[in-house]
């Protein structure tokens, strides 16, 4: 009987230690082989990566050196790039059915490329298609195109990924947005960000606010880093595109001098912004009456051609401007032009900018009585200046929506 059970445990720790080294070292080849020209095919996402292990003993699962490259039409090779992706999962959770408990998950040294062409199309459509059918395991169709049918007609049932829930996740990424329909030369942000996650699933109720977000990021700007946060809720994520969330955060002062093409679209030449956001998404919908970003404008001056249209009427140095956010995740829309808009016409600023007028017009007048001057010249500096007008025109014709 002893024999038998030494025979047992040999046979036992021999197929752990051969399962544990085709885990560590064989898998790479088997994906590379099978794994990933099925991604290919089926959800046209070409992937390459490094490495991949499994400790089974451990309970922990690496991936090295991922590797998502872009759609065609895009100039840069890679959108996504993964140095390292960690999962602790626990030998309990191995072999247990149901849901799959997580321990921890670990992203770190990752950098995304978010690029919008001139078309408005942006490059990561593609890999949120891919990963909306990954998660209902049902193969992408383009635009247009039925999903596949059973000999009888009937549309196959849906296969999903089993339940998970990750109780914590951190997430350290570089990410770099490229917008080349907003302006030229193309608008550009680099962010680099700090997440931690708790109690993410992708089973449960969708209006169920259930895990948790802290997000500390860094806006990458030309002369210093300038942070901002924002903490908050998200329900069951079952479909990456239409996420469920409420987010509040803050923005410290960022200058103008750091985004020189998207504030001259605006209007401005030097100036200060600093503010706070609500971001409330339903079903991957924002809604524009939650979803708002308060915004403090400091030490403001406006373009040449601003100041012109503008007039002689004194434009405030300080302002507040609310800016509401709405659209959906995959295309937010942010219309600061109508929010700069409505701003002026507010009673504050107005007031602001009449007690402006007077004062100028004060001094105006003072210097004339010095100097023995009419009051009013040929030029017709002397004559009330149309404030509805100016206003009307600071920012000139109304245009489409910038998204």
């Amino acid at each position: 009987m002893k024999k038998i059970l030494i025979i047992i445990v040999v046979l036992l720790v021999a197929v752990v230690i051969g399962v544990q080294l085709f885990l560590a070292y064989g898998l790479t080849d088997s994906l590379r082989q099978w794994v990933l020209p099925m991604a290919k095919d089926r959800w046209n996402l070409d992937v390459t990566l490094e490495r991949v292990s499994v400790n089974v003993l451990g309970g922990s699962l690496s991936i090295h050196g991922v590797q998502v490259i872009n759609p065609p039409g895009f100039d840069d090779k890679s959108m996504i790039t993964l140095k390292r992706f960690k999962l602790n999962i626990g030998l309990l959770a191995l072999f247990r059915g149901g849901i799959a408990e997580i321990e921890k998950a670990t992203i770190r040294n990752a950098s995304l490329s978010v690029v919008r062409n001139r078309e408005g199309v942006l490059n990561i459509e593609p890999a949120l298609e891919a990963i909306h059918a990954a998660m209902s395991n049902a193969p992408a169709t383009a635009p247009g195109e039925a999903g596949p049918a059973t000999p009888g007609g009937a549309t196959p049932p849906t296969r999903r990924i089993p339940d998970f829930a990750i109780r914590q996740m951190e997430v350290n990424t570089l990410i770099q947005y490229v917008d080349h329909k907003i302006s030229e030369p193309p608008f550009q942000l680099g962010l680099d960000i700090q997440v931690r996650l708790k109690d993410i699933t992708n089973h449960g109720q969708e209006d169920a606010m259930s895990g948790t977000i802290n997000l500390l990021g860094h806006i990458l700007t030309t002369d210093r880093k300038c942070a901002f946060d924002l903490n908050g809720r998200i329900a069951p994520i079952k479909d990456p595109s239409r996420l469920s969330f409420d987010l509040t955060g803050s923005i410290q002062t960022i200058d103008f001098n750091n985004f020189q093409e998207l504030a001259k679209r605006c209007g401005f030449e030097k100036g200060q912004i600093s503010g706070t956001m609500t971001l409330y998404c339903q079903q991957g919908v924002f809604d524009p009456e939650k979803s708002v970003m308060h915004l403090t404008f400091n030490k403001v001056k406006l373009t040449k051609e601003q100041q012109e249209k503008f007039g002689s009427i004194p434009f405030p140095e300080t302002f507040q401007a609310l800016v509401p956010i709405k659209g959906v995740l995959t295309n937010p829309e942010i219309d600061f032009r109508e929010a700069l808009m409505k701003t002026l016409a507010s009673k504050d600023t107005f007031d602001s900018i009449i007690k402006g007028v007077m004062e100028a017009q004060g001094r105006t007048t003072d210097s004339q009585a010095k100097s023995n001057a009419p009051n009013v010249d040929s030029s017709g500096k002397g004559k009330p200046m149309d404030v509805k007008d100016t206003l009307g025109g600071l920012f000139g014709k109304p245009e489409s929506k910038s998204q």
